[in-house]
């Protein structure tokens, strides 16, 4: 392991300890971590502004997290960093009821006074609501970590459960020990059969109880693999990115359609709200700010792929 290890050298920092924490808590942070990074693969972002004197760059990192934590990025321009963009807080209300100023509280800068929007500064809005999508990312990371847990239980289960009497602490430890050696993949265990004595009986007879040997029977295992893909399925659905129809029959073109339709409402929503603000953004501070939607491979034609597709399905070309 030293190979693979370089003696330990990188593993100073690794985000967290899955040895200090439950597997619940573990299974929550695993797909919350991993849904927010395919979902960062949802956009391809272009003209971030390039290094100021000061400042590194437009860390595309934290501008993505930016936008699925809180739904929106703030742009200013400042004296010492140049053009930034940076987290706040929205407040006051114009004549719509919608924020008018942005209040900027970081450990570089702390102002007075909320900066006033389309004036001082502008928003990168992923949603129009200003919450993000962090709700998405928590709902299906929190079903998926019950579909772990499910899982977990399902191999347990199929092995072979056993229940001991003893009638000491001494002879409890050693049916124990015994035990874990058999779990721990030993072909067999020899034990002196006085031992049974221990446990209460006068014959050589093992006091143990075997419980449901009838395994196939609750062995669900595969059913709650297939859960896992609905439910990754479901996900990719609620981000508008096309996937693999859970419907095993052919389908006809309106079906297609329909399915198709079920990604593009809010994915929709999403481009509007960033094709508006970052248009503003680019108009108050002569920027070339643009992105795109990334596709899976062979699924950029949209609608009209999927207009083709439906119709070859049913061998009309």
């Amino acid at each position: 392991m030293i190979a693979y290890n370089y003696g330990g050298a990188y593993d100073q920092y690794t985000g967290y300890c899955a040895s200090n924490i439950g597997y619940n808590t573990f299974s929550q942070q695993y797909w919350e971590r991993s849904l927010f990074q395919r979902c960062k693969a949802l956009f391809d972002f272009t003209g971030l502004p390039d290094a100021a004197p000061n400042q590194v760059q437009w860390d595309n990192d934290a501008f993505l997290w930016g936008l699925f934590k809180l739904g929106f990025m703030t742009v200013f321009d400042t004296k010492t960093y140049g053009l930034v963009v940076q987290p706040g807080t929205p407040t006051g209300y114009g004549l719509q009821y919608q924020p008018t100023g942005v209040q900027i509280q970081t450990p570089f800068f702390a102002f007075t006074r909320p900066i006033v929007i389309g004036k001082e500064c502008e928003l990168i809005k992923l949603t129009p609501d200003y919450t993000g999508i962090w709700d998405i990312i928590t709902k299906y990371a929190t079903e998926l970590k019950f579909n772990d847990v499910a899982i977990r239980l399902s191999q347990i289960n199929a092995r072979f459960a056993y229940a001991v009497a003893a009638t000491d602490e001494k002879s409890a430890r050693t049916i124990k020990a015994i035990l874990e050696r058999l779990a721990n993949g030993e072909e067999g265990v020899v034990y002196d059969a006085k031992l049974n004595r221990n446990f209460g009986q006068d014959t050589e007879s093992a006091p143990w109880i075997q419980f449901d040997r009838d395994l196939k029977r609750n062995f669900i295992y595969p059913e709650l693999l297939e859960a896992r893909r609905t439910i990754l399925t479901d996900f990719y659905r609620e981000l508008g990115v096309q996937s693999a129809s859970d419907k095993r029959e052919r389908q006809n073109l309106p079906e297609t359609m329909a399915y198709q339709a079920e990604t593009f409402n809010r994915r929709q929503v999403w481009e509007l709200s960033l094709r508006k603000s970052i248009d503003r953004v680019n108009r108050m501070f002569g920027t070339q700010i643009d992105f795109k939607f990334n596709e899976p491979s062979g699924l950029e034609g949209g609608a009209a792929d999927a207009d083709k597709s439906a119709n070859s399905i049913d061998g009309i070309t």
